[in-house]
Formats: structure tokens, C-alpha cells, sequence
């Protein structure tokens, strides 16, 4: 781990003892200063962030595991005012959960200017996905140091500055500034398994969402395709007034404003 110690130390300790927050983006999808495989997944962006965590927080595996999350719920209970102030903390898999779109949700946006408050509950933010381009806007405005993983065991670190765009003065211009490179090792053997394991359990939390949403997906396109009906299963619930059918987004997005004919099954 020679040069991230040594090159970001400084950045991490100001942060601790400054009382503000820094920002780190570990992306492989990217070509940088060292000629890079350019791959989205498997060079080993998580062993680093694990790495960066766990020299923050004291060389404990423990407390690494207990601060790093896999999705915005988590990171905000992390950031719960009035908690012990972390001295990093790990979100894998951005663009998973907060990924890039054109309608930024509120919570994606409330939390953004949450993390940019007075004396934030962690001082370092350690962000993994594929590219910078691949996380929502708010988050990718908030990243100061953007960690390129050319291979793995192989990284650059680069520190994005702003400058002011005296014609438009509005916009400010964006520029990369080369640090460092290094390298890194494979996690111990047992730290990699309980990984697995955690990163298991985490993406379990998402599936029953996305399997929803994917039936939902299929069926509207048989819909598409057939005068005939189709069968759907969904929950009804009581409102302050009145009963209603609870869709999934993506449906009800489809049929907002349409008469529909429901056929109910006999027990």
C-alpha cells in the first residue's frame, strides 16, 4: 500500500482533524495516466476501497465491515448526528443503488447536501462503481480524488480541482490533476470470504425489488403484444378513503389515466 498512505495520508488527516469530508471514487471503467484493461468489474476496485478503510480505521477488519455499506439507507444510518465520528467509511457499487439518470431522486439529492454539512459524521467517503459517469449527479459533484484501478493490483490516483470559467461564470470547468500511482495486494484469505459473504447478504437486500420490477417489465410488454388478458398479482391496500390495487412503479407508469378490467379469481 506505499503511496497511498504516504500521497493521501495528508488529504485524510486534514479531514479527520479539520472536522469536513473527503470524497473518493475507486473506478476501473476509465483510461487514466497508466495504460488500463478499461474493465468495469472484476480488477479489484473493492480490495482497495477495503484496503483504504482499513488503514483509516486503526488496521481493524472489524470496524471496516461495520462501515461500509452497500446502499444509501445504510450510509445514511452511518450518518446519524450525534454518532461517533468515523474516520472512513465504504459504499460499494454506487451506480447499484444511486446510479445515473435523468430525474435524480429527492433522497439522492437530500442526502448529497446532507454530506456536505458542518463536521459530517465521517471524514472520508470511499465510493467504488465503474466510472464516474455511472453514479447520480449530486454524488459525482462531491468527489475529490477519483482512484483508477489500471489493472489489478495496479492503481492512479487523480484529484479533480475546479477552476472558474471567466466566459461563463456560472459553469465551473473540471480538471484532472495526476497525483500518484502504486499498488495493492489480494485481501487476506479469510477478509475475502467474509466480503463475499457480506457482499452476498447486501445484494440480497435489492433482489426482491428487482424481481418485482423485471415481472412487471415482462408482463406489460405481453400486454403490449396481446388484445388478450393477462395475469397479475398484486396487493390491495387501504387508503384513508378507499381501497386500491398497488402496482409497481413501471406498470402503474404504463397505465396512469387508462380504464383497466380486472378479473377477479375465485377461492
Amino acid at each position: 500500500m506505499s503511496g497511498v498512505e504516504r500521497d493521501l495520508a495528508d488529504y485524510f488527516l486534514d479531514a479527520i482533524n479539520n472536522d469536513y469530508l473527503i470524497t473518493v471514487l475507486i473506478t476501473s471503467h476509465t483510461q487514466g495516466k497508466i495504460k488500463s484493461q478499461n474493465l468495469p468489474f472484476g480488477v479489484g476496485k473493492t480490495t482497495l476501497a477495503w484496503w483504504l478503510n482499513y488503514y483509516m480505521n486503526g488496521r481493524d477488519w472489524e470496524l471496516v465491515f461495520q462501515r461500509s455499506v452497500y446502499n444509501p439507507y445504510d450510509l445514511v444510518r452511518l450518518l446519524k448526528p450525534g454518532t461517533e465520528r468515523k474516520n472512513a467509511a465504504t459504499w460499494d457499487d454506487v451506480q447499484a443503488t444511486a446510479p445515473a439518470e435523468s430525474g435524480v431522486p429527492r433522497a439522492l439529492r437530500r442526502l448529497a447536501n446532507f454530506l456536505t454539512t458542518q463536521r459530517p459524521e465521517v471524514a472520508c467517503l470511499i465510493m467504488t462503481a465503474p466510472n464516474i459517469n455511472s453514479i447520480s449527479s449530486p454524488l459525482r459533484k462531491l468527489v475529490l480524488f477519483e482512484v483508477i484501478v489500471a489493472e489489478r493490483g495496479k492503481y492512479e490516483v487523480q484529484k479533480i480541482v475546479y477552476h472558474k470559467n471567466f466566459k461563463r461564470p456560472l459553469e465551473d470547468i473540471g480538471r484532472l490533476e495526476y497525483l500518484h500511482e502504486g499498488e495493492f495486494s489480494p485481501l487476506p484469505e479469510d477478509v475475502l470470504k467474509r466480503y463475499q459473504e457480506w457482499r452476498v447478504k447486501e445484494k440480497l437486500k435489492l433482489y426482491p425489488a428487482l424481481e418485482t420490477e423485471m415481472y412487471s417489465y415482462v408482463k406489460m410488454r405481453e400486454w403490449e403484444k396481446t388484445e388478450g388478458p393477462i395475469t397479475l398479482q398484486a396487493p390491495v391496500i387501504k387508503t384513508s378513503r378507499e381501497y386500491v390495487i398497488k402496482l409497481p412503479h413501471p406498470l402503474g407508469e404504463k397505465l396512469h389515466g387508462k380504464q383497466v378490467q380486472i378479473a377477479l379469481a375465485k377461492r
